[in-house]
């Protein structure tokens, strides 16, 4: 347990680094609420939270991510980060962190959007729905808890005072518990929460008949950066036959291609072992295989 925390926060580790973004920003939030506004969140909220009525939201489309990394409690907070921590941990060692990263924004995104069409049909534009302000990951992350019970359903882990269990059962009860039950409550949040699941549901089932659309996704906002980099461009010189550069970059092209044998070898005696006797009994040095080969994806 104390190994897997101190590679969550080291390397190209996208659970970590969100981790740490939303607790810092729930940090910022608080202490400038503290000096500014006398303790009170609520006007930081209204221009970083995602607002329920669309004319408001049109001067404020940036909340559409914005909201995802502000929470309205400390309580709210830790229950989204440990249950990131557990299905984003689990999700990333079989996929990797950019398919993560892929779901976690498509997740938040859908929530969103959903919360904004719902509340306006719901109310019409009424006075109950111009205050409502949505604020949390819980969208992105349940995004990655359905995706995961979907994908990996027979993969087992071991609750405390329970003893092992499923992982379907795990995220169908999650998401029973923290959406369906009292509906009334933070209707706001659930349908937020309904959003994510049913981006996680589509993205699990999509990559069942081969479409990625959380890699689609990430390459999609990677392309708009690239148009940003005005770095000169590197000139591509070809060897002339038979220069001994040529060879040696058939040797290295022919040793590279060895060990990504080798590498799938491994994933797959590893990805086997998981599935018989669970993620926990793995050795240090599995882990540490699984955990260097994720942070290449």
């Amino acid at each position: 347990m104390l190994d897997d925390l101190k590679k969550l926060f080291k390397g190209n580790n996208f659970t970590g680094q969100i981790i740490l973004i939303n607790a810092g920003a729930f940090l910022l939030v608080n202490i400038v609420a503290a000096l500014a506004y006398g303790g009170v969140d609520r006007p930081i909220l209204n221009w970083l939270g995602m607002p329920s009525f669309i004319p408001t939201f049109v001067t404020r489309p940036w909340t559409v991510f914005t909201y995802m990394f502000m929470h309205g409690g400390l309580w709210h907070l830790i229950f989204n980060m440990y249950m990131l921590y557990w299905f984003g941990r689990i999700f990333a060692d079989f996929l990797g962190q950019k398919r993560l990263a892929g779901l976690y924004f498509m997740g938040g995104l859908a929530g969103g959007l959903l919360y904004l069409i719902s509340y306006n049909l719901i109310f019409l534009g009424g006075d109950e729905v111009q205050g409502a302000i949505l604020v949390g990951a819980s969208a992105a992350v349940m995004a990655v808890t359905i995706a995961s019970g979907i994908r990996f359903p027979d993969y087992t882990i071991n609750l405390m005072f329970i003893g092992p269990v499923k992982l379907k059962y795990v995220a169908l009860v999650v998401f029973l518990l923290s959406t369906v039950i009292d509906f009334q409550s933070n209707m706001g949040g659930k349908i937020a929460h309904i959003g994510g699941a049913a981006a996680g549901y589509f993205y699990a089932r999509g990559l069942n008949n081969g479409k990625d659309y959380a890699l689609s996704f990430v390459d999609f906002f990677m392309s708009i950066g690239s148009w940003f980099d005005r770095g000169p461009k590197l000139k591509v010189v070809k060897d002339k036959p038979g220069q001994k550069s040529s060879r040696s970059k058939a040797a290295k092209a022919t040793a590279t291609k060895k060990a990504g044998g080798e590498h799938t070898a491994r994933v797959d005696e590893i990805l086997d072992k998981i599935s018989k006797s669970g993620y926990e009994n793995l050795s240090k040095e599995e882990k540490e295989f699984l955990f260097n080969l994720n942070n290449k994806k």
